[in-house]
């Protein structure tokens, strides 16, 4: 690659080692950009970024002046990400916390950076007890609320842990779930409801068998999914569907899921698109990232034009390479338009709310900016880091966190980062530290 322009430097990692590293960001003679890093002992890394200098530079231009987390008293002892706590280096309040309720789950599926093979859950309810009111006295209880695994549906005692979050004050409960059993019990999710959760965060990476074939490795799982959300419909709760991209699986089917969310936007309020990332063993000469900003740009092609790149917007919630969206809203025929078309930058900066939780940030500039809500579905698009594509200065503005069991909160990228032997920073619940 010839003809470099250096956009900016940063602070990378190595992937074998994770030690910090001064990075330089540039775009090459095609406009697409790249970062690499020289690690002393291990050489060179050199990672795809994004593919359009210009897209990336304006989303860095659109960057808010973050809101500060509410603790963040973690005392420093290491180089970023390994000192995590939160610490002082936190930049941004989180907007979503997560708990991992068990390690064990109903399916494996290759592709999850999650663990499907455990005996146990790994966590009891009391230290789930305690780690609720942990986490409503250090980010406050107006901070959304995953419960996540694992999958968190095995619990037979899930609908107490909801009423412990409630009785602790949470209001925004979410169960992050690949719908087996919900779909296979509507009176369990009834239970769920009425114990008080006000979402499902529901695993969909395709409207037919074949994604599941070769994410999940059960074709079946397509049924259960589809009757999840009918039994969502029937008990008046709101799904989001999160699709897991995997580049030459489904990175080609973005379009028919929007399209079917929005078929089905009386339950259906949102679709989290999230490029899969490496948790675990890999080799960096044959990293091949697909990346937040393909995604985008795979939109436009895929909708024929009724999503463009530039009806995209940064969330606000964290940094704006991170996560990106736009709010669906019918047009006149019947189908949807981004209601963020022509949302300047300048209404942007001006309407942007630093409280709106993440999924409500570009409906609630829209709502100030006058415009019509009464139905719609949020897209947003989660650029998740690993090794290869990490910097710190991202890191630190985080948003989407994840409680430990000691009651420290950390970033969510920081939890899953492994080196490219698979070994871990931090220990997953239940397990050693590099297990």
């Amino acid at each position: 690659m010839t003809d470099r322009r250096t956009l900016h430097t940063a602070h990378a990692l190595c992937p074998h080692c994770l030690r910090q590293l001064k990075a330089d960001i540039y775009a090459d003679s095609d406009g697409k950009v790249w970062m690499t890093r020289t690690c002393p002992e291990h050489g060179e890394t050199v990672t795809y970024v994004w593919p359009d200098a210009k897209h990336y530079e304006w989303l860095r231009s659109m960057r808010v002046v973050p809101t500060a987390p509410k603790c963040r008293d973690y005392p420093i002892d290491d180089e970023c990400p390994k000192s995590c706590g939160l610490c002082k280096r936190h930049l941004r309040r989180g907007t979503l916390v997560e708990i991992e309720v068990t390690r064990r789950c109903n399916a494996k599926c290759p592709v999850c950076f999650m663990s499907a093979d455990f005996p146990s859950d790994g966590i009891t309810f009391d230290e789930i007890e305690g780690l609720i009111a942990t986490l409503a006295e250090k980010v406050g209880p107006e901070t959304g609320l995953q419960i996540t695994g694992g999958e968190p549906t095995v619990r037979s005692d899930l609908p107490e842990i909801v009423m412990c979050a409630r009785r602790h004050g949470f209001t925004g409960i979410e169960i992050n779930t690949n719908g087996i059993v919900i779909g296979r019990s509507k009176k369990y999710l009834q239970e769920l409801v009425d114990a008080g959760i006000t979402g499902i965060y529901l695993s969909f990476d395709g409207i037919d068998e074949e994604p599941y074939e070769a994410i999940c490795g059960k074709a079946a799982m397509l049924a259960d999914k589809m009757a999840c959300i009918e039994n969502c419909r029937e008990v008046g709760i709101q799904v989001v569907l999160c699709m897991t991209i995997v580049k030459g699986v489904n990175d080609d089917r973005v379009g028919e899921v929007i399209d079917f969310a929005w078929e089905n936007s009386d339950v259906v309020i949102g679709v989290a698109l999230q490029p899969a990332f490496t948790s675990g063993r890999f080799e960096p000469s044959e990293y091949a990232p697909y990346t937040a900003g393909d995604t985008i740009y795979a939109l436009e092609e895929q909708t024929g034009g009724r999503i463009k790149v530039a009806d995209i917007m940064p969330l606000g919630c964290s940094h704006p390479l991170c996560d990106t969206g736009t709010f669906l809203m019918p047009d006149e025929n019947g189908s949807y338009i981004p209601a963020t078309r022509g949302l300047s930058s300048e209404e942007y900066m001006q309407y942007y709310d630093p409280t709106s939780p993440q999924g409500s940030v570009l409906p609630d500039i829209l709502y100030k900016k006058g415009v019509n809500l009464y139905r719609g579905i949020s897209v947003i698009i989660m650029n998740y880091m690993d090794a290869m594509t990490t910097t710190t200065e991202r890191m630190a503005e985080c948003s989407m966190t994840v409680a430990m069991k000691d009651g420290r909160v950390i970033p969510f990228c920081s939890y899953q980062m492994t080196n490219s032997a698979g070994e871990r920073i931090y220990e997953m619940w239940g397990t050693g530290p590099t297990a």
